[in-house]
């Protein structure tokens, strides 16, 4: 016979119709490798089941010892509803928020784990615009009226963009609940255009009039350009 290999990595468990029918195949004379042979599995799962049969008289998997959730089923869900009502909330907020069994304060990770457990992850959100219906029909229009545009055409178009810089403090990392493939989900795209004090909003523009490689003065023109910017800051 062809020697089996096993892995001792992962083992999955017997089920209790197997665990019997070893236990009738050591009674009947068996020897344990001869019985681990045939059900397929390792010979050390085999001995383990003899001698737990041998010492208690139960065939039965132990109780694990794992720490009891602190949580209710309804509790779980409410964590889960009010995180996809508000993707932006943070888990430290809703921890606050709940008293779990035995009248204790859960933690940011135990929600983090009850919204895990929905397939929802905390993630850097998209930022643009909320594109509303107005909005998608307006962007699909100008498409199809560009559609045809060739390069030479694009090389005369001027992109403009703005960014925002904070001054005096971070601008604060935000995260979003969300499944896998809601990147783009309104309920998870954050306004790029942050409305506020402590900032100055920069506007940039690119137009493709320099050559590929432009010449050196035109690069120190621009580094001219972008000091002149940043002195009006100080």
């Amino acid at each position: 016979n062809p020697r089996r290999i096993f892995s001792h990595s992962k083992m999955p468990q017997m089920s209790q119709a197997l665990r019997e029918r070893a236990i009738g195949m050591l009674t009947a004379g068996m020897s344990t490798r001869s019985v681990a042979c045939a059900l397929n599995v390792h010979f050390s799962t085999i001995s383990r089941l003899q001698r737990r049969f041998r010492e208690h008289g139960s065939i039965s998997n132990r109780p694990h010892s794992r720490r009891p959730r602190v949580t209710t089923p309804a509790q779980d869900l409410h964590i889960q509803q009010v995180h996809l009502q508000d993707r932006l909330r943070p888990a430290t907020q809703t921890a606050a928020e709940t008293i779990g069994l035995h009248n204790q304060r859960i933690s940011a990770q135990t929600v983090r784990n009850r919204l895990r457990e929905a397939q929802l992850h905390a993630r850097r959100p998209h930022r643009g615009l909320n594109l509303t219906p107005d909005r998608r029909r307006n962007r699909l229009e100008w498409a199809n009226a560009h559609i045809r545009w060739r390069l030479a055409r694009w090389r005369g178009v001027l992109f403009m963009d703005e960014s925002r810089f904070t001054l005096f403090r971070a601008g604060g990392r935000q995260h979003v609940w969300r499944r896998v493939g809601e990147r783009f989900a309104d309920a998870n795209v954050v306004d790029r255009v942050v409305h506020g004090g402590g900032g100055r909003e920069v506007w940039a523009s690119l137009l493709r009039l320099l050559p590929p490689r432009p010449d050196p003065r035109q690069a120190e023109e621009v580094g001219g350009w972008v000091d002149g910017l940043m002195d009006g800051w100080s």
